[in-house]
């Protein structure tokens, strides 16, 4: 193809046609000019296709980490209400004769407040996602917001569940040493 444009520049020199020349010479550089920009044009769309298909399959994976993540917030969330409902119960028998309160069942109710959960939350899509900064890349900035967030979020709320855990430890478990018997408990 340039060979074949090589000889037709040559033979228009020969022939002493400057402005016919020019001419093509002219045509020939819009010609690879437009040549460029569609090729630009194609690899910014191609760009965009990919930056766009990357995006909907992060958002899946995203997506999918989060809905395994509330399926254990969710179980998580009936243990802790076992623990606030037998707290309640201890706060109830609080008072009441010691005849009144069957053993077994105090020392129960102590177990299940132990039983307490900790939060599992597993981000490894989240962090991949990140660390590699491909949550830059979505379009939806309240979206991004929330990814942007949620690591100091879920760092505050082990640090609350450590402090938790240290108090209990300090001060709840040994009360429970001190008064309850394992053997009483009712596992179940």
């Amino acid at each position: 193809m340039i060979k074949l444009f090589r000889n037709i520049r040559k033979k228009l020199l020969r022939e002493g046609k400057a402005t016919n020349y020019l001419k093509y010479a002219i045509g020939e550089i819009v010609l690879v000019v437009i040549g460029i920009l569609i090729a630009l044009q194609i690899n910014n769309w191609n760009s965009n296709r990919i930056q766009n298909t990357n995006e909907l399959l992060l958002s899946k994976r995203l997506l999918e980490e989060t809905q395994r993540n509330l399926v254990t917030l969710r179980t998580d969330s009936l243990i802790a209400e076992t623990s606030r409902s037998s707290a309640l119960n201890i706060l109830h028998l609080i008072g009441l004769d010691t005849n009144q309160v069957a053993e077994r069942t105090l020392d129960s109710l102590v177990f299940k407040i132990l039983a307490s959960p900790s939060l599992d939350f597993n981000s490894s899509v989240l962090d991949e996602a990140l660390s590699t900064g491909q949550v830059a890349n979505f379009k939806n900035d309240s979206l991004k917001d929330i990814i942007y967030t949620l690591p100091a979020k879920l760092k505050k709320v082990k640090e609350r569940e450590k402090i938790i855990d240290e108090e209990s430890n300090k001060h709840l478990v040994p009360l429970i040493y001190e008064f309850t018997s394992l053997r009483n408990i009712d596992y179940t």
